[in-house]
């Protein structure tokens, strides 16, 4: 081992050399989560058992998005081991909105529904669930949003951090796979793989028990084990980059592109056992990610007429709502300005939109900045949403534009790890491996080539993306940082991590340049 390396890893991390044991000692099935349990779960499994007793109808209502898929998937599964029926149902985006919602909630008590478990959302539906329970109708909440004062008048909540799971944050099917493990007395495979996508799309802090599964489920994949997971990925390895660039967005494509409630049949993919019945499925899905793909590009390729004097963007749309965060996250990449992507509902006379910023920037001191003329606007620093109803939006255009002429960008400098040419190798990256898996709240750590001398690159025939090899195996790679802007400099820093990348049997480790600093 580079001990030298190693502790720069630790520095970076800001741990110690005990807590590193900490993070690579084995994790298993019969350890995971261990002293970790939700207050009320033998009263959950009770109130399921007690329905399945009385043949009584079960009704599990999901969400959809990859979490509230996943959550649903899990359930309908678990249900399949016992050869009990279940119905389920995950709503459009544009037919129904997020959550239960009061009508779905009437249709469950016309259907006879005995119980409603609802998975990914619940915590908010105060309404609807009054009226499930004062039809006589037993309400299951599997739940991880933000939890308020009020609660719902739910048989029982299960929640991670309201029901003493633990302080981590985790997913809606997170909770769902829990509830499933304590409901089976068994760990189930499957079930858990499909848990560790939500947590990866879901962007949950990957520490305890987060992180333990993710380790779990990627340590033991199996090519070839489970069809449609093998199918969305691709040739590509089961692991937390995978799963948030290739099998997430292809999950969220459905619910983001198709009007309808064809969202439903994501379930059925996930759940069938029939394989003519998945490479139908893949088909489709594939076919709807790839109109996602096009309609964001569409408008990303656009050059839009930027004011040098204003610090934002604002851009109206005819795109459907469901690509409007990914039409501001294109945009935010190609202006690095802070975007909001609006679209017209002209039946309800208002616009909707998806707001993206970098780092510096807090889109949501802009919306409180503008909340005169927002009807509802919400988020985190970096992503957010709103609507404006149609006669506001000059009005809120134009205290958004100013607040960012009056707000600039603070520049954020990330800390990083220098790194030696020579220490390029393959058992320095399988070093820095150890410390993953990588997403939120444990960032893939981030290397500084310095004072690499510009003449020493190779770039692509365009002469636009840096290839250089430096080794039989090993080469430095930067898109978009083009020949002519390198070579003005004599000396500069490069920035990236360390990756592999395998093609036609041969596999290169790459120092994946992210941003080239000048001096």
């Amino acid at each position: 081992m580079n001990q030298d390396l190693f502790h720069r890893l630790l520095d970076f991390y800001h741990i110690s050399e005990d807590y590193y044991q900490k993070l690579i000692a084995p994790v298993s099935i019969d350890s995971f989560a261990f002293g970790h349990q939700f207050d009320h779960i033998d009263v959950a499994i009770a109130l399921v058992k007690e329905t399945m007793a009385k043949h009584g109808k079960i009704m599990i209502y999901g969400d959809y998005d990859a979490d509230g898929i996943m959550g649903t998937s899990i359930l309908v599964k678990m249900f399949s081991y016992q050869n009990y029926p279940v119905s389920y149902y995950i709503p459009s985006r544009y037919m129904d909105g997020y959550g239960l919602t009061l009508n779905k909630a009437q249709e469950a008590i016309d259907n006879g529904v005995d119980l409603m478990i609802c998975v990914d959302n619940g915590v908010s539906a105060f309404e609807p669930i009054k009226l499930l329970k004062d039809n006589g109708v037993k309400v299951l909440v599997l739940d991880h949003h933000e939890i308020q004062e009020e609660l719902p008048v739910a048989d029982v909540i299960l929640h991670p951090t309201f029901d003493h799971f633990g302080l981590t944050p985790s997913s809606g099917a997170f909770v769902a796979f829990n509830f499933s493990r304590a409901f089976l007395s068994r760990f189930d495979k499957y079930l858990s793989t499909l848990a560790s996508i939500s947590l990866i799309s879901d962007m949950m802090p990957l520490q305890e028990y987060n992180r333990e599964l993710l380790r779990i489920v990627f340590e033991n994949y199996i090519e070839g084990e489970f069809l449609q997971l093998d199918l969305l990925k691709e040739e590509e390895p089961f692991n937390e980059t995978t799963i948030g660039m290739k099998i997430a967005p292809k999950i969220n494509s459905i619910g983001r592109v198709l009007t309808d409630t064809s969202v439903n049949l994501l379930v059925k993919f996930f759940t069938s056992e029939i394989k003519e019945e998945i490479l139908h499925y893949i088909d489709w899905i594939n076919q709807t990610n790839e109109e996602r793909k096009n309609l964001s590009k569409a408008v990303a390729n656009q050059e839009l007429e930027i004011n040098d004097n204003e610090k934002g963007i604002i851009y109206i749309s005819d795109a459907k709502e469901g690509i409007l965060g990914l039409i501001a996250n294109n945009l935010l990449n190609k202006y690095g300005l802070p975007v909001i992507a609006l679209a017209r509902d002209i039946e309800k006379g208002i616009y909707k939109g998806s707001a993206r910023a970098p780092e510096g920037f807090s889109i949501v001191d802009a919306f409180n900045a503008c909340s005169d003329f927002t009807s509802a606007a919400g988020g985190h620093a970096l992503a957010g949403g709103c609507t404006i109803r149609e006669d506001q939006i000059d009005e809120f255009k134009k205290a958004f534009i100013d607040y960012c002429n009056n707000h600039p960008i603070k520049l954020v400098e990330h800390e990083t790890i220098d790194l030696g040419l020579n220490e390029l190798t393959f058992d320095n990256y399988e070093l820095v491996k150890s410390f993953s898996p990588f997403g939120e709240s444990w960032p893939n750590p981030v290397f500084t080539l310095r004072h690499i001398a510009t003449r020493a690159l190779f770039f692509s025939r365009t002469r636009e993306h840096i290839f250089t090899q430096i080794g039989q195996k090993t080469r430095i790679v930067g898109f978009n940082f083009s020949y002519d802007s390198i070579r003005q400099y004599q000396f500069i820093d490069m920035e990236g991590i360390l990756r592999l990348n395998s093609y036609n049997g041969n596999t290169n480790l790459e120092f994946f340049t992210k941003k080239i600093k000048s001096y």
